[in-house]
Formats: C-alpha cells, sequence, structure tokens
C-alpha cells in the first residue's frame, strides 16, 4: 500500500505500479515482476555455483590460506570467491553427462594461487600413517623464492568431506619433509597439494622480487592415494 506525505506526493505499490520520489518528482513506474528461468543451460550453471561452493565449504581451511592475498591490488575478494573463480573454467569442475551432476577432476583443482615460485620436481609417498613430501628442486634461483618460504601442505578426503593442511618446512631445506597422518582418519580417498607460502617480508633486490607474507605460490596436485 502506498502512502502520501507531507508535500501530497506518493510513495509505495498501489495496483499495478510502484511510485517513488526522485529530486522531489513523483515518478510512477510498472511494477516488476522477477522471473525465474529454467532453461537447462541455466539449471546447469547453478548446479556448478551449488557444487563449487559446497567445494569452497569443504576446502576452507585451505581455501583462505592459499587464497588470503591473491587480490591484494584489486578490489576485496573473499578466498573463498577467488577459489571459485579460480577454478571455474580450468577443468577442475566437469560434468558427468550420465550422473547429470557436476563432479570434481583433482588433478586440476587449484588451492591456492600466487607470485611465489613453485617447481614441478615435487612428489609424495604415503605409507601407512606416514606421509612424506620429496622436493628435488626448491627453486631458490628463481625471482620469486627465497629461503624461508615454508612449504605447506593439504590432503584432501572427498568422503568425509574435510581437509587436512600442513605447514612444513622452509624453501631453503625442504628436500624431504614427513607428515603423519592422523591414526582416527578413516578409509577412502586421499588428494594432495602442495605450495609455497612467503613467511615474511623481503625487499626487492638484484635478483628476487618483494616478498609480502602470506603470498602464496600455485597449488601443485601430487597424486591420489587411498587408505
Amino acid at each position: 500500500m502506498s502512502k502520501i506525505d507531507s508535500s501530497g506526493l506518493e510513495h509505495g505499490r498501489r495496483g499495478d505500479a510502484v511510485y517513488v520520489v526522485l529530486n522531489g518528482r513523483q515518478i510512477k513506474k510498472a511494477l516488476y515482476s522477477p522471473t525465474n528461468p529454467r532453461t537447462p543451460a541455466q539449471q546447469m550453471h547453478r548446479a556448478k555455483l551449488a557444487f563449487a561452493n559446497r567445494l569452497s565449504a569443504q576446502l576452507a581451511q585451505a581455501v583462505n590460506i592459499g587464497f588470503a592475498r591473491i587480490d591484494e591490488k584489486k578490489d576485496l575478494v573473499s578466498p573463498r570467491n577467488a577459489f571459485v573463480r579460480a577454478n571455474w573454467n580450468n577443468g577442475a569442475l566437469q560434468w558427468d553427462e550420465d550422473k547429470g551432476v557436476w563432479e570434481l577432476c583433482p588433478q586440476h583443482l587449484l588451492l591456492a594461487e600466487g607470485p611465489r615460485h613453485m617447481g614441478d620436481g615435487m612428489s609424495v609417498a604415503v605409507e601407512g600413517d606416514l606421509l612424506r613430501v620429496l622436493c628435488l628442486d626448491s627453486g631458490l634461483s628463481d625471482n620469486y623464492a627465497v629461503a624461508d618460504d615454508r612449504l605447506m601442505v593439504a590432503v584432501y578426503m572427498p568422503e568425509i568431506q574435510d581437509v587436512l593442511v600442513y605447514e612444513g618446512r622452509e624453501r631453503g631445506g625442504c628436500e624431504d619433509c614427513p607428515f603423519i597422518l592422523p591414526e582416527e582418519l578413516p578409509s577412502g580417498a586421499m588428494h594432495i597439494y602442495v605450495w609455497f607460502r612467503a613467511a615474511s617480508f623481503h625487499r626487492a633486490d638484484g635478483s628476487h622480487a618483494t616478498v609480502r607474507p602470506g603470498q602464496c605460490s600455485r597449488s601443485l596436485y601430487l597424486g591420489t592415494f587411498c587408505r
């Protein structure tokens, strides 16, 4: 129901119209009837967004570290929103035509992004409750690598919709990094990812760019294992 103010101007809805006042002038607008299109493409898009948001919630412990500073020079974006944007079209979210659902392709999933250096010389082995990450090349000669960058490890377990995050050794001494998995961890698949995270501030010099705490490298998928 609309109301008349002391100036005789009308505010609110009356019938099939809405009355507003702009700069002292009465304006009549047609009533807006929102639509909710349900074409197959739109439903698929909504399902994809819902799946990506659920995934970001399950991986929040890792995502809040890996994407903490991804947009520091742009408009403020939450780590979880940055995660969804980074994984939207990179192949991590794949449509299963037979099941009619979105599914994860772990090989393409990104849990971290940023300017820090991440080489390809990484591998992982799992023996019982021991997880061992081997780094054959720390990349210390790279412009975006310093000795006190920290190795981060994430173990994503889709069956229980949870992730474990470990902080490992510094880049300068991470040739062999062991981690202990909880004994009570249930059986199931474990997708393992690693990245480097800056620990302290460093000014730029002739061979290295400026380092800001919290900056990360792009994450690297090391494989899927079963307990």
